[in-house]
């Protein structure tokens, strides 16, 4: 006489409301994924020299990249254009978030931002007036002018948010990089 092995109906469907629950939860789990992928990118547009930069506030135009050795500076010089129909103090977004430099793989401090048509720093900026300006970050001088990477943040607007109703400045994402060898200028 043999022995019967064949479970309980009752531990059958146990086994087979846990086996679907264990595929339900995965197919779950991977459309999550996917849809956190396409919210927040990992890697940025690659930003070009002359081409403008949507920053949410401001469209920023990078134009040229240069070390300066003596100083052990790193200067951007780019055009900037307010974007929104009021004077904005927060250029950069609120809290600011100005363009960061990456050498080596290690952020940078955050850059001093001056006009350069009279060297004042830039405080305020004037709805569809475009400025010249000069990103300038200070780098250990014995740096040896290599890659340099610098990444943008964009600002999101929302005209109606969920919690006042109102309009707002809302994160930052992902804008562009700019991936350049600086030129040299003594």
């Amino acid at each position: 006489m043999t022995r019967d092995t064949r479970p309980s109906l009752l531990r059958r469907i146990w086994l087979r409301t846990l086996a679907t629950a264990g595929i339900a939860a995965a197919v779950l789990l991977s459309w999550w994924w996917k849809i956190e992928e396409a919210r927040s990118p990992e890697t940025a547009p690659a930003a070009a020299f002359g081409t403008a930069v949507d920053l949410g506030r401001t469209a920023l135009t990078p134009m040229v990249l240069e070390w300066q050795p003596g100083d052990g500076r790193l200067v951007l010089t780019a055009a900037i254009e307010n974007l929104t129909g009021e004077t904005q103090v927060a250029i950069f977004g609120g809290p600011p978030h100005p363009p960061q430099l990456i050498l080596n793989g290690a952020p940078q401090e955050p850059p001093q931002i001056v006009l350069l048509r009279d060297d004042a720093p830039l405080q305020q900026l004037q709805p569809r007036i475009s400025e010249d300006i000069a990103l300038i970050w200070q780098v250990a001088p014995d740096w040896q002018a290599g890659q340099v990477q610098i990444d943008f943040a964009k600002q999101a607007f929302k005209l109606k948010d969920n919690l006042y109703g109102q309009s707002s400045w809302l994160g930052f994402s992902p804008a562009a990089r700019l991936t350049a060898i600086p030129g040299i200028r003594p």
